[in-house]
């Protein structure tokens, strides 16, 4: 069986799809990613072949419609509906390659993410099958919806009336950290960062427990000041609560971050998924690889709620779960988290209810058993 994967050219959506991909190609199957052509370097470092689309610059076709005209930022109540124009945008632009590839390649079967929409779109055109692989807490209807809306000269080209449906849905999270109401044949969620080289640290007798930072690359572009500025202090205040400190953050930005001072182990690029089971405590965006990372490893979480995307809901997610503490990024200090951080430490019940939640992953079917299912439907 030929199983073509198309990805938004970002790791977050990326990774959550390698497990499945791998299973695939451990069944025998031959696993071709289509993805943007700047991105295609981070799809071959984790094992597959690519097939590169023409390249799109992400925040251009975010920031501005078909026409080139600004999307001007609005309420929160419209933030969805921005992200999810955007991500039709995308899907538009890399919808008549994304035909021709599966023209010229011939699969038998597409995986995608919910937020992309060309592989949807490409596999109705042609007949092909397609599932829709969840990256964690399912994101709001309003994103499909919106793209949809951006999608109507695309539908109506092919005579659709509204964007395909899959055939199967994978759902990789916890049910009690899931959208209520979310469907989906579930499958054990496994965090995955890329080729890592593990530090020396990682495996030494702990006197205290470590605490993580991580940004990602987004959130210290957009505001690289204030950034900087709530990370060093955190990196001087943290260690005092009797915890190591390890900060992850790209190598561009851990450059006005070092030396560290006494109790941070380590500042730059970190392998998380090996570095998040280590911790008592996570510190993030609201990412959805930091939010699911943590709830696989039943981690208990500190999240910078910043209104991107999907982190708000996965930070309202994640307190209305009982899995950690959501802080408004917008008017943040130090002090705010260092007390959050203070509070899951200082109280078990954070980490039982986080130990909890984790558990649930142990009654889902893991990647090769979901893979061996593909192959008795669709191979």
């Amino acid at each position: 069986m030929r199983v073509l994967v198309c990805s938004i050219p970002l790791l977050g959506h990326l990774n959550p799809l390698l497990p499945l991909s791998w299973a695939l190609r451990a069944e025998g199957h031959e696993v071709l990613v289509a993805t943007d052509e700047s991105f295609a370097p981070r799809v071959l470092e984790r094992g597959l072949p690519v097939a590169s689309l023409s390249p799109v610059e992400l925040r251009e076709v975010m920031a501005r419609d078909r026409a080139g005209r600004p999307v001007p930022h609005t309420a929160e109540a419209d933030r969805m509906w921005r992200s999810g124009r955007g991500w039709g945008r995308l899907g538009a632009r890399h919808l008549a390659e994304t035909i021709a590839l599966m023209r010229r390649w011939g699969p038998d079967l597409v995986v995608t993410d919910p937020v992309e929409f060309a592989g949807p779109l490409a596999a109705a055109r042609l007949g092909i099958p397609w599932i829709e692989h969840g990256w964690g807490i399912r994101p709001s209807p309003e994103f499909a919806l919106a793209a949809e809306e951006e999608l109507e000269p695309e539908l109506g080209a092919f005579g659709l009336t509204g964007l395909p449906r899959p055939a199967r849905v994978l759902d990789t999270c916890s049910p009690s950290l899931q959208r209520p109401g979310t469907f989906g044949d579930p499958m054990r969620y496994i965090s995955v960062t890329g080729p890592a080289e593990l530090p020396g640290w990682l495996d030494e007798p702990r006197r205290r427990p470590l605490v993580c930072l991580t940004f990602g690359s987004v959130l210290p572009s957009l505001a690289p000041d204030r950034m900087r500025t709530l990370i060093t202090r955190l990196m001087h205040t943290l260690p005092a609560l009797d915890v190591e400190v390890v900060v992850a953050i790209d190598p561009a930005g851990a450059q006005g971050l070092r030396p560290a001072p006494p109790g941070v182990l380590s500042v730059g690029w970190q392998p998380l998924d090996h570095v998040v089971p280590r911790c008592a405590v996570l510190v993030h965006y609201g990412a959805s690889g930091m939010t699911m990372a943590a709830m696989a490893a039943g981690v208990p979480q500190v999240v910078l709620t910043v209104p991107i995307a999907d982190a708000p809901d996965n930070a309202r997610r994640i307190e209305a779960s009982g899995l950690g503490i959501a802080l408004p990024a917008l008017d943040l200090d130090a002090e705010r988290v260092v007390a959050a951080c203070r509070a899951l430490l200082a109280e078990p019940s954070w980490r039982v209810r986080a130990a909890e939640v984790a558990a649930e992953q142990d009654y889902r079917p893991a990647p090769a058993e979901v893979a061996a299912g593909f192959t008795a439907a669709f191979g």
